[in-house]
C-alpha cells in the first residue's frame, strides 16, 4: 500500500513539472469522459422519458387488462365490480383500477358543454403515471361525497371560468336538461398537453357515476387495469384468467395491457448509445497514447539517470504507468462532474419532460462508474505501451542522448 501511495504522489508530481506537455491531451480525455457519461446519462433520460409517455396511455409495464365478454343474463354491474374486484383483492393487488367510459353536461360561460367522462379508482394516477398541476387526484373518500369531485384537463378548467379547487361548484345536467341538474366539485387539474388535449375531459370517481343526474344505476364498466410485479405476471394473468372465465356476472377476458422497454424497442437504443460512447472514447484514448508517447521520448535521459542510480524496470514502469493513470482519473472526474451537471440543468429535463417524462429519475449511477471506469482503462492502455518502452531503454544510451 506505501509503494502504491508512494507511485500516486510520484506521478502526481511528475504532473505538475510536465503539465504543459499533457494538458491538451487531458483536455481530450476529460472531454471524451464527459461525453461518454453525458451520452449514457441522456439516453438513459432519454429511455425513462419514451418509457413513461408509453405508460401515460397503456399503463406501467406488465399491466393486466381484465375485459368483460358476455355479460350473465340479468346480471348488474355492481355484480360484475363484485366478481372482478373479489378475485384481483383475494390476490393481494392494491393497484387497480375500473375504466368507465361516459359523457357529461356541464355549464360554462360559453353555454352547456358535452365532455368526455371516465369514472376511475384512485389508483388510476399510479398506473398510468397521471398527475395533477394543481389541486388534487381522486381519493377513495371522493366515492361519499354529496357533490361529485371532478379532475379536469386545462381545456375544460378555462371553459368553467377557472373555479376554486374545492370550493366553487359547478352545475352538471343530466340528460333532460335543467330539469335534472346537480352540483359538482373541480378538485384537480391536469397539465396542459397539446397532443392530447383534443377536447374537454374529465375524471371522476368510478362509484360516483350512479350519483350523476339522470342516472337510474350503476354503469358498466368498460376494463380493469391491474398493474403486478413482473415477475408474477405470468402466474397472476393464468389464475385471473382461470378464476373469471366464467362467472355468475359473466366471463372475463385477461391480458397483458401494457408495453415493457423491449417491446418499444428501447434495448436497441441503449446499445446504440453505447457504441457512440466507445467510438468517443476511443478518439480520446489515441490522443492521449500519441502525447505518451512525445513525453517518455523527451524524458530519456531522465530515465536514464534513475536507471543508473538502482531504480528497477518494475519501477520505472510503474511510475511512467501511474503517471497516466492519475492524470486520466483526474481529468475524468472533471468530465464526470460536468456531464451529471449538464444532465440535470433544468433546461434539459424540461426538454425531456416535453417528450413525456412524467418522474425525473436520478442521474444513473452505472453511468458514473463507467465515465470513471473507462478513464482509468484509458490511462493504463495509454501509459501501458510509453512504460514499456521506457523500460527498454538502455542506461548508457540515455545518459549520452
Amino acid at each position: 500500500m506505501t509503494a502504491l501511495l508512494a507511485s500516486i504522489v510520484e506521478a502526481y508530481g511528475e504532473l505538475r513539472v510536465h503539465k504543459g506537455r499533457i494538458l491538451l491531451s487531458l483536455i481530450g480525455v476529460a472531454f471524451s469522459v464527459f461525453a461518454l457519461t453525458a451520452v449514457m446519462g441522456g439516453g438513459g433520460m432519454l429511455t425513462s422519458s419514451l418509457t413513461q409517455s408509453s405508460e401515460t396511455w397503456g399503463g406501467r409495464d406488465t399491466t393486466l387488462m381484465i375485459m368483460p365478454m358476455a355479460p350473465a343474463s340479468g346480471g348488474e354491474p355492481a355484480q360484475q365490480d363484485e366478481a372482478v374486484l373479489e378475485q384481483v383483492d383475494r390476490l393481494g393487488i392494491d393497484q387497480r383500477t375500473r375504466r368507465v367510459y361516459d359523457s357529461l353536461r356541464l355549464q360554462t360561460h360559453q353555454g352547456v358543454v358535452t365532455t368526455e367522462l371516465t369514472g376511475v379508482d384512485p389508483s388510476y394516477a399510479t398506473i398510468f403515471r397521471t398527475r395533477v398541476e394543481q389541486g388534487r387526484w381522486l381519493a377513495d373518500s371522493d366515492a361519499r361525497r354529496l357533490s361529485p369531485a371532478l379532475v379536469v384537463n386545462q381545456v375544460l378548467y378555462e371553459q368553467l371560468g377557472s373555479p376554486e379547487l374545492g370550493r366553487e361548484p359547478v352545475t352538471v345536467y343530466g340528460p333532460s336538461g335543467a330539469a335534472e341538474a346537480e352540483q359538482a366539485v373541480v378538485v384537480g387539474v391536469l397539465p396542459a398537453d397539446p397532443d392530447l388535449d383534443w377536447g374537454p375531459t374529465a375524471f371522476i370517481h368510478a362509484s360516483s357515476l350512479a350519483s350523476l343526474p339522470g342516472r337510474t344505476e350503476a354503469a358498466w364498466t368498460s376494463d380493469y387495469q391491474v398493474w403486478v410485479p413482473p415477475e408474477q405476471a405470468d402466474e397472476i394473468r393464468s389464475r385471473l384468467a382461470s378464476a373469471l372465465s366464467n362467472t355468475p356476472a359473466g366471463s372475463f377476458d385477461v391480458q397483458v395491457g401494457s408495453m415493457s422497454a423491449d417491446d418499444l424497442g428501447f434495448e436497441a437504443l441503449a446499445w446504440a448509445v453505447i457504441g457512440v460512447a466507445l467510438v468517443i472514447l476511443l478518439l480520446g484514448a489515441l490522443g492521449l497514447v500519441n502525447i505518451s508517447l512525445v513525453t517518455v521520448r523527451f524524458r530519456v535521459r531522465e530515465i536514464g539517470i534513475r536507471r543508473s542510480y538502482g531504480a528497477t524496470g518494475g519501477r520505472i514502469f510503474v511510475g511512467v504507468l501511474m503517471e497516466s493513470v492519475v492524470a486520466t482519473v483526474l481529468a475524468g472526474a472533471v468530465g464526470v462532474t460536468a456531464a451529471v451537471a449538464l444532465v440535470k440543468a433544468p433546461f434539459v429535463t424540461s426538454a425531456f419532460q416535453r417528450i413525456g417524462l412524467v418522474d425525473v429519475p436520478p442521474f444513473p449511477v452505472d453511468a458514473v462508474l463507467v465515465g470513471l471506469g473507462a478513464a482509468t482503462l484509458v490511462g493504463v492502455l495509454a501509459g501501458a505501451l510509453p512504460a514499456l518502452i521506457a523500460t527498454r531503454i538502455r542506461v548508457i544510451d540515455a545518459i549520452r542522448a
